[in-house]
C-alpha cells in the first residue's frame, strides 16, 4: 500500500487510521497486531479501517509533509475519492498535515490527542526520547515517552518507572526510523494553515495531556473551519482504546452529512 505497512479489518465506510509513534509503526510484531485488534474492534464493526504504518527506512531529514505525501499516494490507492482519516498523537499531526496539503482527499477528519503542534513540554519529552535512542538508552527513551502521557506528577513518575521495565513495548528494538518521525514532529506546525482544511474535523482531548496542552488544542479547534471539541477533563494522552473515544470517533464519521 504506496509502501506503507498496514492491516485492513472490518466492512463499511472506507477509513484511514493513522496510529501515533511506537516499534509497530514500521516492524508490526504480533503484540503491537493484538493490541491494534483490541483498541479497534468497536470501530471495525462499522468502518472498512485501513491501519498504516510508516515506510521502513525513512532517510534523516524526512519532514511531516513526507509521512503525510506517503499517505495521499495510499489514499489514492484505497478509495476513489475523499476518505475519511483519523490520527491519534503524532498520526494526528500526519493527518492533519494532509488535510493541510491535501483538502481533497480528506471527507471527514478526527484527531486524537494532537493539535496544530506540539506543546512545548511535549517537545521536550520527544527530543529527550530521540536523544536517549541515539545513545543506546532504550529504557531512559521509553520513560521520557511514557512520562509525559499526563501531567499529574504522581501518575507521571510512575509511569515513568513503567517505561523504564516496558521499553520493548514502547520503543521497541528498531529505532532508526522512529528516531526519524520524532525529529520530524519536532519543527511540525501548521498552525497559520488551519484554515485551508475543508473536512469536518473532531479533535478529542485529554485536559491532562502532557503533549498537547489543552489551550492549545483550543486554539488548534478556533483555527479549523469547521471543527468540533470533545474534551476529557480528567484523562491524559488518549487513545482509541480509551473511554468513550471509539464512540466519540463514531458518532462523527457515521453522521448525515
Amino acid at each position: 500500500m504506496a509502501g506503507l505497512p498496514f492491516v485492513r479489518r472490518g466492512s463499511g465506510v472506507p477509513t484511514i487510521l493513522l496510529p501515533g509513534v511506537g516499534p509497530g509503526r514500521h516492524h508490526p510484531s504480533t503484540w503491537d497486531r493484538t493490541l491494534l485488534r483490541l483498541e479497534t474492534a468497536p470501530l471495525v464493526r462499522r468502518l472498512d479501517l485501513w491501519t498504516l504504518g510508516r515506510r521502513r527506512g525513512l532517510p534523516e531529514g524526512t519532514t511531516m509533509e513526507d509521512l503525510a505525501d506517503d499517505v495521499a499516494r495510499a489514499a489514492a490507492e484505497i478509495a476513489d475519492g475523499p476518505i475519511d482519516v483519523v490520527g491519534t498523537s503524532t498520526g494526528g499531526s500526519i493527518a492533519l498535515r494532509l488535510a493541510v496539503d491535501h483538502p481533497e482527499l480528506v471527507r471527514r477528519l478526527v484527531l486524537v490527542s494532537s493539535a496544530h503542534r506540539l506543546g512545548e513540554a511535549g517537545r521536550e519529552a520527544q527530543q529527550r526520547t530521540a536523544e536517549r535512542l541515539r545513545a543506546g538508552d532504550a529504557r531512559g527513551a521509553s520513560a521520557a515517552m511514557l512520562g509525559q502521557t499526563t501531567t499529574g506528577v504522581p501518575s507521571s513518575n510512575a509511569l515513568r518507572r513503567l517505561g523504564r521495565v516496558a521499553h520493548h513495548f514502547v520503543v521497541g528494538d528498531r529505532h532508526d526510523d522512529l528516531v526519524v518521525t520524532l525529529d520530524a514532529e519536532d519543527s511540525f506546525d501548521v498552525g497559520d494553515r488551519l484554515g485551508e482544511v475543508t473536512a469536518p474535523t473532531l479533535v478529542v482531548a485529554g485536559g491532562a495531556d502532557g503533549f498537547y496542552p489543552l489551550d492549545l488544542v483550543a486554539r488548534t479547534v478556533a483555527g479549523l473551519p469547521d471543527a468540533t471539541l470533545a474534551v476529557h477533563p480528567r484523562s491524559g494522552h488518549l487513545g482509541l482504546g480509551s473511554r468513550g473515544v471509539s464512540r466519540e470517533v463514531l458518532a462523527h464519521l457515521t453522521r448525515a452529512s
